[in-house]
This record gives C-alpha cells, sequence and structure tokens, in this order.
C-alpha cells in the first residue's frame, strides 16, 4: 500500500486495536473506531475503508513492512461447533487493548490451539470486499434493492443489477470482484451470512450521546473443510492465538450455477474496431493517491480501483462469470471512449458517489482469486492448439508440456485483464524436434487490444526456467504485451528465439484465427526450429 495514503494519518501509523462502529444519530454515514500508533487527530475512519483495515497493519508505509504476528494454517470442519466470545476472553489479557476488549470473536481448537478471530475480521475477507459491501451491509435489505436474480437456466443465472443501484460498475471490469459478489447474491449460506450483519446491527445496536453504536457480529457461512492461513499472537503457555490478520481461505464451497452474467443498461461489451491506435483500460495512475476519508465522491467521475493488501480466497469449484449488454463498443484499433485513457486523480474519495461530490470516486479491491480455473478460458487456445496437433502429425514433433498461466496482477498495470475483465492467459509449451528443446509462448489477444506475435525459445540452459518464466510474464504485463526482447536475449542468445507472426486475418477478426491457416502457421514453427 506504498501508493495509498490516508489524509487523516500519519506515515508509518500501525493499527493496534479495531473498536465499535458508530454514525450520528442524525446521519446515515459509518465509521469505525481505531487505536492507532502514533495517534492521529482523529482516530477513526469510514467504513468504506473496511477492506484494508486489520490488527498490526500499517497505514501510509514509506518502506516494506513484514507482516506482524506467528503464521498459523489449519483447516475447520465447519463454523457450526464455533463458540462465540469477547476478545476480552482471551487469556493472556495484557495482550488485549482496551479498544479491543468489548469486540466479539469466535473462539475453536485448530491444531490443538485455541484461536480467538474477531469476527470483523473473517467478515472482511468472506464479504467486505470493497467500499459498497461494507457499506451495504448494515442495511439488511440492500441486496434486495438493488439486484434481481434471474435464474436463466439450471446452469445459467443472470444478475441484474437494477437502475437504482448504486453499485459501482467498474468493479465490474474486474473477474474477482464478480465471483465474488456472485457468491454473496447467489450462495444461499453466503447470502444470509451478509444479511445477518444488518440484522445483527438493527437488534443490537444501541444509542449514547447523540450517536448509534454497535459491536460487529455475524453468523458465517458452514465454511466445511475451509483451509485457513492466518497471523496472529501465540502464546505458547496458554496455547492459545489471537488472530490479527487472515491472510488465505481456501476451498471455499458455492452453490451457483457454471456461468452467471451481469447486466446493467449502462454496460458495455468491447467489440474489435477497424483501424491503427490503441485504447488505455485505466486512466494512467498518479505516483500515490490520497483517500480523503469522509469527503462525498462525485458521482460523474470515473472510478479508481486502489489495490489492497491481496488476501487469497479460492473457491473449489470454478465458475464464470461475464458481462452482458444492450450495446457494444469498439476497442481497440478502433474507437476508444473519450474518458478511457484520462489520468487518474491523485485525491480521491472511497464514499459513496453522489452528484455534486467533492472528488473523484475509488473502489477497493483486495481478492487474488486463485480458484482453479484455467479450463474456462482453454477455448481461446484453440486454434493455437491445433497448430500444435499439426506439428506433430506432419512434422513429428512432441510436445513434452503445455499449461495455461495468468497474466499476473500488478501494480498500475492493467494488461493482466482483457477488455471484458476476465484474465489474459499465456499458454507455455516445452516441444521436442530432432532431439533438441524449445518453448513456445502464446498470449491470448482474442480481445484485439493489440497484435503479438507467437514467441518461439531455445533456452540456453533449462535451470532456473520457471523463475525466468515469472519475471518475463511480468516484463510482459508491464510493457504492455511486448515481448521483453532484453529478457529474451539473456534466456536464449542472440538468434535463439524468434517471434512467429499470426496467419493475417481481417481487421474485424482480430484475436482470431481461420483454421485453413493453421497448417501453414505450424510449418513456419517447424522451420524455425529445423535450422537451429
Amino acid at each position: 500500500m506504498q501508493d495509498i495514503r490516508f489524509e487523516k494519518v500519519f506515515d508509518d501509523t500501525t493499527i493496534l486495536a479495531i473498536g465499535s462502529l458508530f454514525r450520528r444519530i442524525d446521519n446515515s454515514q459509518w465509521g469505525i473506531n481505531l487505536d492507532l500508533a502514533p495517534k492521529a487527530a482523529t482516530a477513526s475512519l469510514r467504513l468504506s475503508n473496511i477492506p484494508v483495515l486489520a490488527r498490526k497493519r500499517v497505514l501510509n508505509p514509506t518502506q516494506e513492512h513484514k507482516p506482524a504476528g506467528f503464521h498459523l494454517a489449519f483447516t475447520i470442519d465447519n463454523t457450526g461447533t464455533w463458540q462465540r466470545k469477547r476478545l476480552g476472553d482471551y487469556p493472556v489479557s495484557p495482550a488485549i487493548r482496551a479498544m479491543d476488549k468489548r469486540q466479539h470473536c469466535f473462539c475453536f481448537l485448530a491444531n490443538d490451539i485455541e484461536i480467538y478471530l474477531p469476527q470483523l475480521e473473517l467478515a472482511r475477507v468472506l464479504l467486505l470486499h470493497d467500499g459498497y459491501l461494507s457499506r451495504s451491509a448494515l442495511d439488511p435489505d440492500c441486496l434486495k434493492s438493488e439486484f434481481s436474480i434471474e435464474h436463466v437456466s439450471p446452469d445459467v443465472a443472470r444478475v441484474n443489477v437494477l437502475r437504482s443501484s448504486s453499485y459501482p460498475l467498474k468493479s465490474l471490469d474486474d473477474y474477482e470482484s464478480r465471483r465474488l459478489l456472485s457468491w454473496i447474491l447467489i450462495d444461499p449460506d453466503a447470502r444470509a451470512s451478509y444479511e445477518s450483519i444488518g440484522h445483527y446491527q438493527k437488534l443490537n445496536g444501541y444509542e449514547k450521546g447523540g450517536y448509534r453504536q454497535w459491536e460487529f457480529e455475524f453468523t458465517p457461512p458452514p465454511l466445511q473443510s475451509v483451509s485457513f492461513e492466518v497471523r496472529g499472537r501465540f502464546d505458547k503457555q496458554t496455547k492459545s492465538m489471537l488472530v490479527y490478520e487472515i491472510a488465505s481461505l481456501k476451498n471455499i464451497q458455492a452453490a451457483i450455477p457454471d456461468e452467471v452474467q451481469f447486466f446493467h443498461p449502462k454496460l458495455r461489451e468491447y467489440a474489435r474496431g477497424e483501424g491503427e491506435g490503441s485504447v488505455r483500460l485505466v486512466g494512467e495512475r498518479p505516483h500515490i493517491h490520497s483517500v480523503h476519508d469522509g469527503v462525498e465522491a462525485n458521482a460523474d467521475t470515473s472510478p479508481v480501483l486502489l489495490r489492497a493488501p491481496a488476501v487469497v480466497f479460492e473457491f473449489s469449484k470454478a465458475f464464470n462469470t461475464r458481462k452482458v449488454a444492450e450495446r457494444k463498443q469498439e476497442s481497440a484499433n478502433g474507437k476508444a471512449d473519450e474518458e478511457l485513457g484520462s489520468l487518474a486523480s491523485a485525491d480521491v474519495s472511497t464514499e459513496e458517489s453522489v452528484v455534486g461530490g467533492g472528488l473523484p470516486c475509488a473502489e477497493w479491491t483486495a481478492e487474488s482469486d486463485e480458484t482453479d480455473e484455467l479450463h474456462l478460458y482453454a477455448n481461446k487456445f484453440d486454434c493455437f492448439g491445433a497448430m500444435l496437433d499439426q506439428l506433430e502429425a506432419a512434422h513429428g514433433c512432441v510436445i513434452r508440456s503445455k499449461q495455461l498461466r495468468k497474466l499476473p496482477k500488478l501494480y498500475r498495470c492493467n494488461r493482466h485483464l482483457l477488455l471484458d475483465g476476465n484474465p489474459r492467459c499465456l499458454a507455455v509449451v516445452e516441444i521436442e524436434s530432432q532431439n533438441r528443446i524449445f518453448h513456445i509462448l502464446e498470449v491470448d489477444t482474442s480481445d484485439g487490444i493489440c497484435s503479438l506475435s507467437t514467441q518461439l525459445l531455445r533456452l540456453t540452459s533449462q535451470q532456473g526456467w520457471l523463475e525466468q518464466l515469472r519475471l518475463l510474464e511480468e516484463e510482459l504485463t508491464q510493457k504492455s504485451l511486448h515481448w521483453p526482447s532484453k529478457r529474451l536475449k539473456e534466456l536464449c542468445g542472440k538468434d535463439g528465439y524468434s517471434g512467429i507472426p499470426h496467419p493475417q486475418t481481417r481487421s474485424v477478426d482480430k484475436g482470431k484465427l481461420p483454421e485453413e491457416s493453421i497448417e501453414h502457421w505450424a510449418a513456419r514453427f517447424y522451420s524455425w526450429m529445423r535450422h537451429r
């Protein structure tokens, strides 16, 4: 988070404790009390910022900070056996700050250790993925009034984002945000868990000194056989652990159809255009975004996505999500929206957008979805796969291995996503020809954002290839889908790599390859390998 600053907070501020939620009785905006070191002028932040609030996390860092606490991994049976306690019940009482003592937690055994897990921390990672979901959770009827669900068929559900909804449509450009929202809206257990937050707030919130206050609590979904990775304070003598932060949740079961479609009248699908030129997915970013807590966001501005520290979130089974629209928007090599490519504002607000708001709007995105989903995107490489089949059948080559990899998500980069918001994948193939080993790299450009040749490599050494591949993927993404020639030369030597262009296609078919050209394409690969 070195590129994100909170205006009300000093540099290198540590969150020591997270207290009650509150709002003025005559105001609808909720805040959350914080125990900070060093002390800030205002010891609270708005509820919209919950996605980045965890105990011992450092805000406004001026340098890298090692995550605090003891690391522990465990798998639970389910949440039904968990006890409800307060953090003040933790057996090592000096470890609990005064602000924390009344906060609700779950208590259970894992690896023979008594775990004290703050309820807000579990909800933050499970359900409160962005500012919208954090604000809306306190109203138990919000989802009903902002989304409608249609079950189109047993395998397809459609989420209609209603015209009156305040959900930031920009978040639907991100496949991870779509998948997590799908789970909350459609899975019965997840939805009941999310709506329980608002029910508890209405039931147990209380008024005091002109404020409504509430100690956060909710009912979690069953989370059967889910694996956790957490960090926190471990006490050997009492064999107990106070969780500061959840780093990973894996094997989350989801009762969701194979495909979820999202519709809103303002959504657009991107169609390939003609001509030259390129398009930017988001505005260029300033060096630092300053979050002005409590300032209303302007509904007439294009939202900026702020990347919070990632939490690994993995479903047991993948499902596809996509946007559907009534109209299409030309993209790469065609006309671009006027709003695309503009300079993103340095000063932003994470509050709900309103007409006439003071600052450009911003939204958090924190989850790192590691669900095994690559099979969902394999069809983007059908013609490439047919070319590999041709190399085997007609030229005697042997495919030793092939894999799909998602391009990495990097700060200030957006080319890891296709224009439809789904991940952009890289096919990596190890192939043998005449007792020599080659590697083929193919990037999904089915959105027509650019023309990128397939790379054919003969490595000077296989040692450290996986690490070199990771670095190559990062540079490819950073360079806006241009092959990093310097690294390729280091890996293969001056003449040990070559870009093999795709067969010529009509401009309206950018990203697609005609089957009749496959044989000639394979012959060009074989010709290069034969002379190396």
